[in-house]
């Protein structure tokens, strides 16, 4: 009897919490209006993406945001090179010359992205200050695709390897997956 009325009773006081909310409210669903969200859209031309964090810092805040846009940016170009140079590769005549150009974008992936994500121009910043202190940025940045096309041909030249293949065809055919990759749809990382 008594684990009966117990779970009525937390069941009733679960409802009357919901009905709070409802009555606060007036509806069960509120939408959100998301800051920066325009400028965190990839295109034929950019990787883009925005980054939300809260801190009881501003400082902590807008830094923690401006990283997690950078992350959700260091994702797109991992997977933009990988599928690139796995794709060019496939177009290749040789398997040697195959392993030599995706040998070189690896063992320099990380450098090449670093120096992208530092260089990233932040299009956005929005800054919010809840009742207790709570601060709450908002920041987006984009990244050139055409760089990180020169920046993947350059660190073929400079490699030191004898990685011979037309530049002019791999430009061509970076800029064209680049522009194939218009997501339509923004993300936001947290």
């Amino acid at each position: 009897m008594k684990k009966i009325l117990l779970s009525v009773l937390v069941v009733a006081l679960c409802a009357g919490c919901a009905s709070k909310k409802v009555a606060e409210y007036g509806f069960e669903r509120v939408k959100v209006e998301i800051p920066c969200k325009q400028e965190g859209f990839d295109d034929a031309n950019y990787f883009r993406a925005t980054g939300t964090a809260s801190a009881l810092n501003q400082q902590s805040a807008r830094r923690a945001a401006l990283e997690n846009a950078k992350s959700m940016v260091h994702e797109k170009l991992g997977g933009f090179v990988a599928g690139l140079t796995s794709d060019y590769n496939g177009n290749l005549r040789t398997n040697a010359k195959a392993s030599d150009v995706e040998g070189v974008f690896e063992s320099e992936f990380e450098t090449l992205i670093e120096k992208n994500l530092n260089d990233a121009l932040q299009t956005c910043e929005e800054m919010f200050v809840s009742k207790d202190g709570l601060y709450e940025s908002w920041i987006s940045i984009e990244i050139p695709k055409k760089q990180i096309i020169d920046d993947m041909l350059k660190q073929l030249e400079e490699s030191g390897k004898d990685v011979k293949i037309n530049r002019e065809e791999f430009r061509k055919f970076a800029e064209k997956r680049a522009a194939e990759m218009k997501t339509g749809s923004m993300q936001v990382a947290e």
